[in-house]
């Protein structure tokens, strides 16, 4: 009987979507998820939030160095689901350079994405309530605004997303098109 690793599996993708609390990234990442499912595929979303509740590991927590071993997890699933021919979708935090190496050089078919949004628009979106909580100080370990975070330096694909409901189908369309359309080679793409 032939092992499946002997076998030849289509190469999977995975379409990281980074972006501070309030850029969109759960939304978009829905909404391409339905598309793929129309067209006939079966994507595999690796949502942070999701996965923080699967796992329910009691020690993970929300400071710098927990938030390291999150986007590791992440980023080791997404490779994981990828090489097994699945197309991965990962709306995340996981703003370390060191990770976002880590997915260039393990992940192939990695597409990053960095949903760039305004702080005055994060906070009118507020989905989570966490501006509203860390204005209040009840949330103490938020990235970008009590923890450092480091943007993406080379993403194949920056969107500056402040538009408002009615452009978050357009935003989800191109990335769509630029990830299933643009090899995955881990050069800089473009910006919208």
């Amino acid at each position: 009987m032939e092992s499946l690793s002997s076998k030849t599996l289509p190469q999977g993708k995975v379409l990281w979507l980074t972006g501070l609390s309030g850029s969109g990234k759960s939304t978009i990442a829905a909404l391409i998820q339905n598309h793929l499912i129309e067209l006939g595929r079966c994507p595999v979303m690796l949502d942070g939030d999701q996965i923080r509740a699967a796992i329910a590991d009691p020690h993970w927590g929300y400071d710098n160095e927990s938030r390291l071993i999150g986007s590791y997890r992440y980023a080791r699933l997404a490779s994981l689901f990828s090489s097994q021919g699945h197309i991965v979708i990962v709306p995340t935090i996981s703003m370390f350079h060191e990770v976002q190496q880590w997915n260039r050089a393990h992940t192939p078919g990695y597409f990053e994405v960095y949903l760039r949004t305004m702080e005055q628009t994060r906070r009118s979106r507020d989905p989570k309530v966490l501006y509203r909580q860390q204005k209040q100080g009840q949330q103490q370990e938020m990235a970008g605004m009590d923890l450092h975070i480091e943007e993406p330096l080379t993403p194949d694909l920056l969107i500056d997303n402040d538009g408002d409901q009615t452009q978050i189908a357009i935003v989800a369309n191109l990335i769509i098109d630029a990830f299933l359309n643009t090899p995955c080679t881990g050069q800089s793409g473009g910006q919208i």
